[in-house]
């Protein structure tokens, strides 16, 4: 019941914040996921350690403070350039540090700020879709929250279903408390809640229809999202990548299924459908 309690009073502060950066826009957005960003890195390194690795300490960091800026300065024109040198700055800086195990090292680092901070600045780049498609910029923060609103949804269906009637396991080894009933849940919820923001909020960028394809994809993209995280959580043997958010655990654990839907969101609407 306390952890109930701490889980919806996070939830009661933190919603209204993010909707309200979100809205806002702008480099507000952009501080706002440099934060989530550098935690996540944070949070990651600490997983890294937990296999027994050095990871390097500035790249990541850099990464997750540079990409999202990258992807908000002249609509992103640069942002490839800097994953570019990302990369090879990564692999130059492993040349001098000598600990061995360069691949294991050198890899984790590289996964880091892909993982992590590239994914990231994809919320950046979507918040800011009207520079690519038009519209008014309002259109950026619909977005944005349609993303939310389905994968959160997914979440709630997920953990509601599975917990009444789920049976079936569904990747036992990596997430026992998962079953494939629960899924279908939260499929279910996420498809509603997609067909339902396309008609109240989004009526003149989406019908109903491809809401609802769209809030199904986000939920199936975030539900690799989610067990990815929870993949690596288990190789590294941690439970929750950190304790910053009461009841919900790290950045990680609170986005790690946005980090995989928002990216996919961001392409299948710039590209196919606005």
């Amino acid at each position: 019941m306390l952890e109930l309690g701490a889980r919806v009073g996070a939830a009661a502060v933190f919603i209204p914040c993010f909707a309200v950066i979100a809205w806002r826009g702008d480099i507000y957005f952009v501080i706002l996921v440099n934060v989530i960003a550098v935690a996540g890195t944070l949070e990651f390194r600490k997983m890294l350690e937990a296999k027994g690795l050095e990871p390097q300490r500035a790249t990541g960091l850099v990464a997750a403070v540079a990409l999202p800026w990258l992807e908000y300065l002249h609509a992103g024109a640069y942002v490839d350039f800097g994953l570019t040198v990302l990369v090879l700055a990564i692999l130059a800086l492993e040349l001098g540090r000598n600990r061995g195990e360069s691949i294991a090292h050198a890899g984790g680092a590289v996964l880091g700020t892909t993982y992590v901070a590239w994914l990231a600045s994809h919320l950046v780049a979507l918040r800011e879709l009207p520079l690519h498609t038009g519209g008014t910029y309002a259109l950026g923060f619909h977005a944005v929250a349609f993303a939310f609103v389905t994968t959160w949804m997914a979440d709630t269906g997920a953990y509601l279903v599975g917990s009444l009637i789920g049976r079936h396991k569904l990747a036992p080894r990596i997430s026992p408390g998962k079953s494939v009933e629960g899924a279908l849940g939260g499929v279910a919820f996420a498809t509603v809640a997609g067909a339902w923001f396309a008609h109240a909020v989004m009526q003149q960028e989406l019908a109903p229809a491809a809401g609802a394809a769209l809030g199904a994809m986000a939920a199936l993209v975030g539900l690799v999202g989610d067990l990815a995280e929870s993949m690596m959580k288990r190789d590294a043997h941690v439970k929750d990548t950190s304790d910053a958010i009461p009841g919900h655990g790290g950045a990680l654990d609170r986005f790690d299924s946005v980090l995989f839907s928002v990216p996919l969101l961001y392409y299948v609407l710039r590209f196919f459908v606005l």
